[in-house]
Formats: structure tokens, sequence, C-alpha cells
């Protein structure tokens, strides 16, 4: 689902910047991501315990971050990391309906999590979505790159 958020709520800055990696480089403050028009996403969450949760998330589309910083065309996959080291390398055409989420159900996600962003789409499983986000970079792998191998995801999400 996706929704344009009315900012009824205000939201939480982020308190760490977000570093992206596109034609050009950039580190957007918390502030600087509030500025960003927000949308919402209903997404299920399904974790490697079993368990499904279906929240609605409001955040950034992740492709508007690179506005400014451009995105090649030839980009095939976003490497999302975050502050403690997780990283996983995801699919760009899984990446289209993507959101680096700031908010919960309506609440910032600090105020309940340990982290204060989550990268988080409709069609990537729950182990692949990052908390924390410190870095999204566009790159265009070759097709003989397996995606993995840029991954490290020894870390618990």
């Amino acid at each position: 689902m996706h929704a344009q958020h009315d900012r009824s709520r205000p939201a939480t800055a982020p308190s760490e910047p977000i570093l992206l990696h596109g034609d050009g480089r950039a580190s957007l403050s918390g502030a600087e991501l509030l500025d960003f028009p927000a949308e919402d996403r209903t997404v299920t969450v399904a974790c490697a315990s079993g368990a499904r949760h279906t929240a609605t998330w409001t955040g950034i589309p992740v492709f508007d971050l690179f506005a400014d910083v451009g995105l090649d065309d030839e980009t095939t996959h976003l490497v999302v990391e975050s502050a403690d080291g997780y990283r996983v390398c995801i699919d760009v055409y899984d990446a289209l309906d993507a959101v680096l989420a700031y908010s919960r159900d309506g609440t910032p996600i600090g105020e309940e999590h340990g982290y204060e962003t989550r990268f988080i789409a409709p069609d990537i499983d729950g182990s692949r979505t990052v908390k924390g986000v410190r870095a999204v970079e566009a790159r265009a792998l070759d097709p003989s790159t397996d995606p993995e191998s840029l991954e490290d995801i020894s870390k618990k999400p």
C-alpha cells in the first residue's frame, strides 16, 4: 500500500546521518531526511523465528534519496548497511517500493527500539530488512558477481 504521509504527527529526526553512494556521494542529516516527502508502506515482516508482524512504516522512498547524488541507469543492486555492520545486497527491482522508515504505526521507531531507521519493502524478506541504516550504496554488478559476496549477515538484523 502506498500513501503520502499526512505528517499529522511530527516525526523525530534520526540522530545519525545516512551516507549515500550513487553517481556522487552525500551524507544526509536527520533534519535533511525529514525534508523529503514521506510515504507509508504497509508491510508484513516475516521474522526468522516464524512470527509475522504487519505494520505501517512511514519514511522516504529509497530512490528519492538519490535525487541529488544521482543514480546510474546501470544500477542493478543496492547495498544497505547498518551501524553495526550488518549488510545486505538487494536487487534494484526488489527495492523499488522500499522506504527508509523512521516511524512504525505512527510512532518514531527510536521510541520503541534500539535503532531509529529501517530499510523495508513489501517484497523483501524480514531478515533482509536493515535496522539502524547507516549507508545505502548503488552498485552496477557484473552478471558473474554473486550479490551475496557483498553481504555481511553475520550480525542479527
